[in-house]
Formats: C-alpha cells, structure tokens, sequence
C-alpha cells in the first residue's frame, strides 16, 4: 500500500510507536505532539484517526496501559536486538492466576456457586486438551 506522507513525517520526528504517543503516561494532545517531536501543522485529521484507532486498542485509553504482555507488544516496547529475548523473558515473568481467582470469575459470571466435582471435571477436561482450549479458561 501506500503510505501517507504525512504519517511518514511522524515517523521521522520521532513518533515510531504507539507508546511515543503518550506524554507522562496520558496520551498526548495535538499540541503536545507538534511541541514534542516538532511536527509540522496540518496534522489534525491524522491525529483524530490516531487518536480513534488508539483509544479502540487501549481499554484504559486515555492512560497508558499497565505494561500487560499484549499492550508491550501494541505499544512497541520491544525495539532493536535482542527482541526474541525480552518477550521470552516478559513470558518466564508472567504472573499466572490462580484456579480459584478463575473459580470465582465464572461464579460470578453464572451467578452461581460450582460445585467442587464439577469444576475439577471441567479443569481436568480443560487441562487434557489442547493449548488453545486451555488458555480459553484464563482468557476468562
């Protein structure tokens, strides 16, 4: 495709990922931005597609996001050598959540307290198959 030349000059300046469109952790105005990374003006429109197409991505839009793997990887945090690594090492970090916190996610979801046997069979069914269907459970 083609790329918009005007984007192109962001890219230049300095605005490289979606992270550089956040100043002191709040995404940052127009006038922000034009200060920040010297931008010409005339940036207007293309900063309203920005801002929509963040604030759709970003669910505590318009803050930065906790640093979740997922929002990293959105946000660009891993640039230059060594990008196979840092995931790696972010994925060895990752905090997984405990049965009964995902036990007590679906309760509340079904309105409905599980009974013990039942949700032992669904996480020995869940845990027997395969990888795709074991991460629906924590998807939760």
């Amino acid at each position: 495709g083609r790329m918009d030349g005007g984007f192109l000059s962001w890219h230049r300046a300095g605005i490289k990922r979606m992270g550089d469109l956040f100043i002191d952790r709040t995404f940052a105005s127009l006038g922000a931005l034009e200060e920040k990374f010297g931008l010409p003006p005339g940036n207007a429109f293309r900063y309203m597609q920005v801002r929509v197409f963040v604030r759709r991505q970003v669910r505590e839009f318009p803050l930065l996001p906790a640093r979740r793997i997922k929002d990293r990887v959105i946000l660009g945090v891993w640039v230059g050598e060594g990008k196979v690594s840092a995931i790696y090492q972010e994925l060895q970090e990752v905090e997984e959540a405990s049965v009964e916190e995902l036990k007590g996610k679906w309760e509340e979801e079904l309105g409905e307290e599980l009974d013990e046997d039942l949700w032992a069979d669904a996480l020995s069914r869940v845990n027997s198959s395969s990888s795709c269907a074991r991460l629906s459970l924590i998807q939760f």
